[in-house]
């Protein structure tokens, strides 16, 4: 005979085994920059979740966009609760109508196996590509490697002792002299 604790253990062990909170996944189609259909597995089965939001990095004053394409990996999370009034843009309270829901989803970029993760250089920022154009951000120094560096603004002030091909400038200021209006020029 079974004690209290088996059959408690049990269902809760059913209960835990059924409820969705993550999965790794990848990106099998690209909707917009807000929205993605994933392929994740279940007990080694693929499944398909259509139109799930994407998490990016953004505030209120700024953000870091990276662009998103077929065979991207992430993670889709599953929300506690019922997020749909959330995501139509209202915080209000509604009775929520699902738990663990399938429907109250998040894709979440940038989870890869580990053969397939960057190995990423040394600094406080870094932002990279596949191609080798590299931005990196350490202390106070920024360092830019690149094919090319297109800057477009109306005036660009490189400080007080600047170095271009080995010439070296001082207190110097591009402008295009057209009223301050960009030219989007090559530096």
């Amino acid at each position: 005979m079974r004690t209290f604790d088996e059959s408690l253990d049990d269902i809760l062990n059913g209960f835990s085994s059924a409820m969705l909170v993550e999965k790794p996944c990848k990106i099998i189609k690209v909707n917009s920059q807000y929205s993605v259909d994933v392929e994740y597995y279940d007990n080694g089965i693929a499944d398909y979740l259509c139109n799930v939001p994407v998490k990016h990095l953004q505030t209120q004053k700024a953000y870091v966009f990276l662009g998103l394409s077929k065979g991207d990996c992430g993670t889709v999370r599953f929300f506690d609760n019922d997020v749909e009034d959330y995501l139509n843009g209202t915080c209000q309270k509604y009775p929520e109508k699902r738990c663990h829901d399938i429907n109250d989803n998040l894709f979440s970029l940038g989870f890869y196996p580990g053969k397939s993760q960057y190995v990423f250089p040394t600094g406080d920022i870094v932002i990279g590509t596949k191609q080798g154009a590299v931005v990196n951000i350490t202390g106070e120094n920024i360092t830019i490697n690149s094919a090319t560096v297109n800057i477009s603004a109306s005036t660009v002030n490189l400080g007080t002792e600047t170095v271009i091909d080995g010439k070296k400038f001082l207190e110097h200021t591009h402008s295009n002299g057209n009223n301050g209006s960009p030219t989007g020029g090559v530096i």
